[in-house]
């Protein structure tokens, strides 16, 4: 059964989960905009489909390595359990539900440890806007929205955090208006 809490300090809780892990597939990195703070990986894999991202990351720490790739090969690309841990930040909603499953279940076989996801509660509509100013708007558009139940049956212990897309957020004003109620986000970890 999913928790629920205003608590939105994530980096906490995703180093709660992720202890003894040392290496990280990151899923649909962008450019690495939060990749830094996850230092205690000592390896982090970013990968991303759309190059100008990881030419452009806003890190350059040698512990993160930048891979031009298209998550849906990722089954091909790595052999199972030759990480640590993977993670989808706010990447599910970019794919497919049917693609999405795959991505997760690719992902399951590469993990030793843990696959952990942070992605809004249900369908968040987005298209047309590059929050990096690089172009990729194609690679920003949502094209599925995930729920509690579902992520459950996937095996996810799931996390509800509450009100966490709001106002203060351009594309949540672009989608929702200023004035709609906030929407919550999920934070969904598999121990394998």
């Amino acid at each position: 059964m999913a928790h629920e809490t205003f608590d939105y300090r994530i980096l906490e809780t995703i180093k709660e989960h992720m202890k003894e892990t040392d290496s990280l597939l990151d899923i649909g990195s962008g450019p690495c905009v939060m990749l830094d703070n996850l230092d205690f990986f000592s390896t982090i894999i970013a990968l991303d489909i759309y190059r100008p991202y990881l030419i452009n990351r806003v890190t350059r720490s040698p512990h993160i390595i930048p891979i031009h790739a298209d998550a849906l090969t990722i089954g091909k690309l790595f052999v199972p359990k030759s990480v640590s841990a993977v993670s989808l930040f706010d990447s599910l909603e970019h794919f497919t539900k049917l693609d999405g499953i795959k991505v997760l279940r690719d992902a399951e076989h590469i993990a030793r440890k843990h696959v952990i996801i942070y992605t809004p509660r249900g369908y968040f509509p987005q298209e047309g806007i590059d929050h990096f100013g690089l172009n990729g708007e194609q690679y920003q558009a949502h094209h599925s929205g995930w729920e509690v139940e579902e992520l459950e049956a996937l095996g996810y212990k799931v996390i509800i955090l509450k009100g966490q897309h709001n106002k203060l957020n351009p594309a949540f004003v672009r989608a929702f208006g200023a004035d709609h109620e906030p929407v919550d986000a999920l934070l969904a970890i598999k121990t394998m």
